[in-house]
């Protein structure tokens, strides 16, 4: 069995038909999800790039591999890839990928394993500017001269990640009845540095929230039709009954939801909740839905249960095979699932099929308490906090949440990775509130 692995950056679960969006921007990755599994509940364990991938590579927790945000670091040689493990099973791997520089300096432990490293985004100022026309290129060649081998094609996405400039048709797609300027509306009264300036650069004096999100969604149409392109092309290699095809977000997207406006921090829905697909023609059910809690530590094992590779034992691992969630032998993993940040804010959430509850490491600069407790089953939007109404639930999550960390440390003798701080912390103030000040202290003559 060959393995694909699509890497989606930046996809939230909810802009998808097949996780029940109302747009079409899907009609592609539907029509797979529907040759296979698709599990409701993926939830990443970091809202960053950077970690994501570590944990959905490796099978490990965050706390084990200490990859929190978007910092220049090194990571452990110790750790062992998805790609190294297939390698050593009689895989041809390649990756079509640049996250060996996703940090802005060379990191080359993202091209271990590998025995093809292709960068899309090699001629792109920028490495997220690589398009999916870009990977797809790379991937047909690729496929062309290595379809008689058994192999694993790691695939990574960038499109849907800002700034969303979607190319034609798809830039008006969904922004075609919507100003892309709009009088008495000002980004700078709900965004705060250093996001803003970035913001700036790219939209032109773009100021209507609601086209900047038609752009969002035209990224991931235009994503969609190139998934539908590398499926046609498996297919015309008859390559598709014999493949495992792997469809996983690296992270979501705030769109403006909780005041956080096109970018992903905060461990609300947008952003930590994910697309997970896997189609495996005569060894996994068709249109399966799966409810089960998962998180990407989860990828690994359930890659190697499928594909038939004995691996290391679960003490080796943080991920568990989701394979008996699919045969329908049990209905949940695990009671619940965590999440962190360290990028931009710096907090921990834990959830389980009812409950979230999200704990503020440090004051939150959008004025959140320490504590958000949101009822999911009747608040899904995550808009009421019920924290203060039902502390008993607060105290026994938390206890929970803590006692988690604390196992994982245990059995790494790993420092808490968030004891280190953010990356970069937010402008306390909006930039409209920071104009103020500035105008007030320049009449005051300071």
């Amino acid at each position: 069995m060959n393995i694909v692995f699509l890497a989606l950056d930046t996809l939230r679960a909810d802009h998808l038909g097949c996780y029940g969006y109302h747009k079409n921007t899907t009609p592609h990755i539907d029509q797979l999800a529907k040759r296979g599994v698709l599990f409701r509940s993926m939830i990443a364990e970091n809202n960053v790039t950077q970690s994501s991938f570590v944990t959905m590579l490796t099978g490990r927790n965050p706390v084990a591999h200490g990859v929190v945000n978007m910092k220049p670091q090194k990571i452990s040689p110790k750790l062992t890839t998805m790609s190294q493990i297939l390698k050593r099973n009689g895989y041809r791997t390649a990756a079509v990928d640049n996250n060996h520089r996703c940090t802005g300096t060379v990191n080359n432990w993202f091209k271990r394993g590998y025995d093809d490293y292709l960068d899309p985004g090699e001629k792109r100022k920028i490495h997220f500017l690589a398009t999916a026309e870009d990977v797809n290129r790379l991937a047909f060649q690729w496929l062309k001269q290595h379809r008689q081998e058994k192999f694993f094609l790691f695939l990574h996405y960038w499109d849907p990640h800002f700034p969303y400039i979607p190319p034609q048709p798809w830039n008006r797609r969904y922004t075609h009845n919507i100003k892309a300027q709009v009088s008495g509306r000002d980004l700078k009264t709900v965004m705060r540095e250093p996001l803003y300036s970035w913001f700036q650069k790219w939209s032109k004096g773009v100021n209507n929230p609601e086209y900047v999100r038609g752009l969002y969604d035209g990224e991931i149409s235009y994503l969609d039709y190139h998934i539908g392109q590398l499926l046609e092309q498996l297919k015309e290699l008859n390559l598709l009954d014999n493949t495992l095809i792997v469809l996983v977000g690296d992270h979501g997207e705030s769109l403006g939801e909780h005041h956080i406006y096109f970018d992903h921090h905060g461990l609300y829905d947008a952003t930590v909740h994910v697309p997970f697909i896997m189609v495996a023609p005569g060894v996994l059910p068709e249109n399966k839905r799966v409810d089960g809690l998962c998180q990407h530590a989860d990828i690994l094992p359930t890659v190697l249960h499928v594909a038939g590779i004995q691996y290391a034992p679960p003490r080796q691992l943080d991920g568990k095979s989701l394979v008996p969630l699919i045969r329908g032998k049990l209905a949940h993993i695990r009671p619940f699932v965590t999440s962190c940040e360290a990028n931009w804010q710096l907090k921990r959430s834990i959830r389980t099929p009812k409950w979230k509850l999200i704990k503020s490491l440090e004051q939150d600069v959008y004025g959140n308490p320490k504590f958000e407790l949101y009822h999911l089953e009747r608040d899904a939007d995550e808009q009421h906090n019920v924290a203060a109404k039902r502390q008993q639930v607060v105290s026994r999550l938390n206890r929970l949440l803590e006692q988690s960390v604390k196992q994982l440390r245990s059995k790494y003798k790993a420092v808490d990775p968030l004891s280190k701080g953010q990356k970069t912390k937010l402008h306390p103030l909006t930039v409209a509130e920071e104009e103020k000040v500035k105008k007030r202290l320049s009449d005051l003559g300071y």
